[in-house]
């Protein structure tokens, strides 16, 4: 009975990026990748991301322990970015690890599983198309589907419309992303 305490109290205590990565690792990349933006955007300062991001959230939603713990996460991360020299640009070089990985599992895939092959070719023509606009900068295919998700994100919030056809690609790359997160968290099974 007290393992099952201290799980449990673990399980409810996990910041959320820990239980994205657990659970649906494009998910995980995707908030890792929104997480340096607000990084980005509030200068690296901590008190800023308190004040702007935290601040309004009233103690009964989140204690003030989850928060020190949410603000200790905020500091490794922006720690962590610095000492990789990511204040302009870039991802963090253990998220960029788990990119590997799903690109590595989606050549796997592709030789062996017909399912598979089947979303990765719906969203081929969409995967090339973003690959030939970074112009040069994006090679791998699953970083071009997660950097589409992400740009859908990033539209939206800033209130833009998108096109039907931006949309529809980029249910192609999330159909990619979800299916790879899917057998990623079985092979961890």
């Amino acid at each position: 009975m007290i393992c099952f305490v201290a799980i449990t109290f673990n399980f409810a205590a996990m910041l959320l990026a820990d239980k994205k990565k657990k659970e649906n690792i494009s998910e995980y990349i995707i908030y890792m990748y929104q997480t340096e933006l607000l990084i980005r955007n509030f200068e690296f300062d901590i008190d800023k991301i308190k004040v702007h991001v935290f601040g309004n959230i009233p103690d009964r939603k989140m204690s003030p322990e989850t928060k020190e713990e949410i603000f200790s996460w905020h500091r490794q991360v922006i720690a962590d970015m610095q000492s990789e020299k990511l204040e302009k640009e870039g991802h963090l070089s253990y998220v960029q690890e788990e990119v590997q990985k799903l690109s590595d599992l989606s050549l796997k895939l592709l030789t062996e599983n017909d399912d598979y092959q089947a979303v990765f070719n719906q969203a081929r023509p969409a995967i090339r198309e973003n690959i030939i606009a970074s112009k040069g900068l994006i090679s791998n295919p699953i970083q071009a589907c997660l950097n589409g998700v992400f740009g859908l994100l990033i539209a939206r919030m800033n209130g833009t419309k998108i096109p039907n056809e931006i949309m529809s690609q980029v249910e192609h790359f999330g159909n990619v992303l979800s299916y790879l997160s899917h057998e990623s968290r079985i092979s961890k099974a």
